[in-house]
């Protein structure tokens, strides 16, 4: 096996030269990557589409933890000493993966510390957005989470469309309260007042962002 120097780059965005280590892997919208309490048997990278990372509570309610798109890697689990999924991977629309079988990951992360770095660097910035998550599920109200994560959407999973921001991902009321930590009928009032206030506007059960500034103003914890 050849030596490979991998930077942080080619993690995310599935450069050529990772290509001998890499499985090219196809998900169709709703397709299961994999459940909680599976085997982990590698680490995921997507190159594109979306991918829901969920739990459930002790009732069997669904608690989405993050909303993975390009350049993300997940499943971690194994470098983390667990021999299991600790959570579900879904796709929420069509999604292409790379997935690296977890023996071969961790051969290379032996002989060399740079791709070992890399990939450490990228389990902290998971850390650190799941404590600002928990800071933000604790220090702001519901209407303010619910402006941050039409902010998030709007910069992470959103096209232009006919001069309006578009949501690509489609998520339910139901979804969009478990992100924000919130129940479904909470959720969906805020919803309908962001559209009387002229900040979203939905078409064909799609979200779009007609004014993202004051989103972002609302969504800025308050003092």
């Amino acid at each position: 096996m050849a030596n490979r120097c991998p930077s942080k780059s080619m993690l995310t965005t599935g450069d050529e030269n990772m290509r001998d280590y890499k499985i090219q892997r196809v998900y169709r919208k709703g397709e299961i990557l994999y459940y909680e309490n599976t085997p982990s048997l590698g680490l995921y990278s997507i190159r594109s589409g979306t991918v829901k990372i969920y739990t459930r509570d002790r009732t069997g309610k669904e608690i989405i933890l993050k909303l993975a798109t390009a350049g993300d890697m997940f499943g971690y689990g194994h470098f983390m000493g667990e021999k299991i999924h600790m959570d579900s991977a879904k796709a929420i629309e069509d999604t292409e993966c790379d997935f690296i079988n977890a023996t071969e990951l961790k051969l290379l992360m032996e002989q060399d510390s740079e791709f070992a770095e890399s990939l450490f660097s990228m389990m902290g910035k998971e850390l650190k957005d799941s404590q600002k998550k928990c800071k933000d599920l604790i220090r702001k109200n519901v209407r303010e989470r619910l402006a941050s994560y039409f902010d998030y959407m709007a910069k992470n999973h959103s096209e232009v469309e006919d001069g309006k921001i578009k949501i690509r991902v489609q998520l339910s009321r139901e979804e969009i309260a478990s992100i924000i930590g919130t129940a479904s009928e909470t959720a969906i009032r805020f919803i309908s007042e962001f559209k009387e206030m002229g900040l979203i506007v939905e078409e064909d059960k799609f979200f779009h962002i007609l004014k993202p500034e004051e989103l972002i103003s609302i969504g800025r914890e308050q003092v």
